[in-house]
């Protein structure tokens, strides 16, 4: 049997409550297993989702990160290794339930670091959210393409009546005035979906 490569001071660092947690999982679930597995989907640089699965012999692979923990064996795909640079599981334990959840992902991936994206997305953040953040709604950096930007709008933004008024009078303005420089600005946003609209 192969060793896997075993990566002394990876980026992605866990908690010592999601280290218990994990330990406990891990001691009741009806399967052997060797550790659990950080998975990380991007739907573009600026939309990862993570997740977490268990890991038995079979499916460990030959270039396996792996992060050890007291007892326990993180492995992650060598190619997702970038989205977990400065990344912490941790494991949330609130009135709205518990869970293990991903904390303090960047914002901006390294490679964008000092470009237009870290314009936009310190715009987004400083400027345009805490000006909707009233309404329930929120904003995010999908893509950017050239120099056009795709956004997308959650929470009370998400079918709202005025959410072309906020992406025209708000969303673009904010940003036209920061980084005159950008070209389109484009809502990728499913409105017909929304859940909880500010303005029906």
């Amino acid at each position: 049997m192969f060793l896997p490569y075993i990566e002394e001071d990876f980026m992605l660092k866990v908690s010592k409550l999601a280290e218990t947690k994990l330990k406990d999982a891990l001691d009741n679930y009806s399967k052997p297993v060797q550790g659990v597995r950080a998975i990380a989907e991007a739907k573009s640089p600026f939309q990862v989702s993570y997740g977490l699965s268990f890991v038995d012999e079979d499916s460990i692979k030959e270039d396996d990160l792996i992060i050890e923990s007291g007892e326990i064996k993180v492995y992650i795909h060598a190619d997702q290794e970038k989205y977990f640079k400065g990344v912490t599981l941790d494991f949330e334990d609130g009135l709205k339930g518990s869970g293990f959840k991903f904390a303090d992902i960047p914002r901006v991936p390294e490679e964008f670091k000092g470009t237009l994206a870290e314009k936009i997305v310190k715009v987004i953040d400083e400027e345009i959210n805490p000006g909707i953040a009233s309404h329930g709604g929120f904003v995010s950096l999908i893509d950017i393409k050239g120099k056009d930007v795709i956004i997308q709008m959650g929470g009370g933004c998400q079918g709202c009546g005025m959410a072309n008024v906020t992406l025209k009078d708000g969303i673009e303005v904010a940003l036209r005035n920061a980084i005159p420089e950008i070209g389109g600005i484009y809502d990728v946003t499913d409105h017909a979906d929304g859940k909880n609209p500010y303005y029906k």
